[in-house]
C-alpha cells in the first residue's frame, strides 16, 4: 500500500516510518529544517569543541604568560638589575588572566553564539527561531573583515614607503649585495651594479606584496560568504520562505582551513600541547561545520523540491467481492491500423 503522507510503497498491514519520526519543531517546514539541524547532535558536538577551542585558548594565554614570568625571575636569579626585573615582572603577573581572556574574547563569543543558536533550535514551545546567536556571529564575521582590510592596507602601505624609499635612497645596493654574497661563502662576492640591486630588491617585495594581497582578498571574501549565509539563514528563519543556496567557496575555504589548522595543531603539539589541542578542536569544528552546512543544504532542497508521490501501480490486487479485471476482446488488426478496413 501506498502511505498517505509520505507517499512511499510500505507492506500492508504496516505503520509507515514517517510516523516514527519526531513531530516537527515548526509549522513551518523551512524554519522546521533550521531548528531540527540547529538541534541536532552534529550540531551540538559543534558547540563542545568551539566550547572546549575557547577554554583551551585561554589555558594556552596562561601558559605563555607563565612562561614570561619564568624567564623574567630566572633573569632575576642569574645576578641582572632587580630595579628592572622586579616592575616587568609584576606587570606581567597582574595582567595574566585579563590578557588571556581578551586574547580569547573572539572564541569566546563564537562558542557562547553557537549555544544561543543549539538552545532555540530545541525549544518546542515556539515554532520560531531566535536570531540572537547568528547576529553575534555574523557582527564577529564583520570586524574580522574590517581587520583584514585595515591590515591589507597597513601591509601595502608598508610595502609602498619601502619601495619609494629605495629609489630615492642613495644607499650603494650594489656593494651591499657583493658583501652579502661573500658574507655567505662566495670567495669574491658577483658584481652587482645599484641598479641590477634595486630592481631585484621591488621585485622581491612585489611578489611578497602580491602572495599578500591574495591572502587578504580570500580571507575577506570568505568572511564576506559567512556573512551571505548568516543573511539567507535569519531570511528564512524570519520569513519562512525556503532557501537552500550555501556557496561551494564558503565549504572550499573551510575545508581549507580545517586542514591547515589541522597541520599547525599537530606540528604545535610538540612545543605547545595546549595550543596544538585548541588548533585540532578548532579544525574539528570547522569539520562538523562543513557536515552541517551539506546537511541544511540538502533538506531545504526537499522543502523547495518535495519528492513526488509514486503512480498508483497497474496490477492492483482485485477488491473484496469483485472478480478480476478480464480485458475483453480486442479488434483484429490490419494493414491500416487496428480495426480499420
Amino acid at each position: 500500500m501506498i502511505c498517505p503522507n509520505c507517499g512511499r510503497e510500505i507492506p500492508d498491514g504496516t505503520v509507515c516510518p514517517c510516523t516514527l519520526e519526531a513531530p516537527a519543531l515548526s509549522d513551518n517546514p523551512a524554519v522546521n529544517v533550521i531548528k531540527r539541524v540547529g538541534s541536532s547532535g552534529m550540531f551540538l558536538a559543534l558547540c563542545v569543541l568551539f566550547s572546549a577551542w575557547a577554554l583551551l585558548t585561554i589555558f594556552s594565554s596562561l601558559g605563555v604568560s607563565d612562561a614570561l614570568a619564568n624567564i623574567y625571575m630566572y633573569a632575576y636569579q642569574i645576578g641582572m638589575n632587580a630595579e628592572q626585573i622586579m616592575p616587568i615582572l609584576d606587570l606581567v603577573q597582574s595582567s595574566t588572566v585579563t590578557s588571556a581572556v581578551l586574547g580569547s574574547i573572539p572564541a569566546i563569543l563564537t562558542a557562547a553564539a553557537m549555544w544561543i543558536h543549539f538552545s532555540t533550535c530545541r525549544n518546542r514551545l515556539s515554532g520560531n527561531i531566535s536570531t540572537a546567536g547568528l547576529t553575534i556571529c555574523k557582527v564577529l564575521c564583520y570586524i574580522s573583515m574590517i581587520s583584514l582590510c585595515v591590515l591589507a592596507f597597513v601591509i601595502l602601505g608598508c610595502f609602498a614607503i619601502i619601495i619609494v624609499a629605495i629609489f630615492v635612497s642613495d644607499e650603494p645596493w650594489g656593494q651591499l649585495f657583493s658583501y652579502g654574497a661573500y658574507a655567505y661563502g662566495y670567495s669574491q662576492g658577483p658584481g652587482y651594479t645599484d641598479e641590477e640591486a634595486t630592481i631585484a630588491i621591488v621585485v622581491v617585495l612585489g611578489v611578497f606584496a602580491l602572495i599578500i594581497t591574495f591572502a587578504m582578498v580570500l580571507a575577506i571574501t570568505y568572511q564576506a560568504s559567512f556573512i551571505r549565509m548568516i543573511n539567507r539563514t535569519k531570511n528564512v528563519a524570519l520569513t519562512g520562505l525556503a532557501d537552500d543556496r550555501v556557496s561551494g567557496y564558503l565549504t572550499g575555504m573551510s575545508g581549507f582551513v580545517a586542514a591547515c589548522s589541522i597541520i599547525s595543531g599537530f606540528g604545535a603539539l610538540l612545543t605547545a600541547p595546549i595550543a596544538g589541542a585548541a588548533t585540532l578542536c578548532h579544525a574539528a569544528g570547522f569539520i562538523v561545520m562543513i557536515l552541517l552546512l551539506r546537511k541544511y543544504k540538502n533538506e531545504m532542497n526537499m522543502v523547495l523540491y518535495p519528492s513526488m508521490q509514486p503512480a498508483m501501480p497497474t496490477n492492483m490486487p482485485p477488491a473484496y467481492g469483485q472478480p478480476p479485471y478480464q480485458p475483453g476482446p480486442q479488434p483484429p488488426e490490419t494493414p491500416n491500423g487496428p480495426g480499420q478496413q
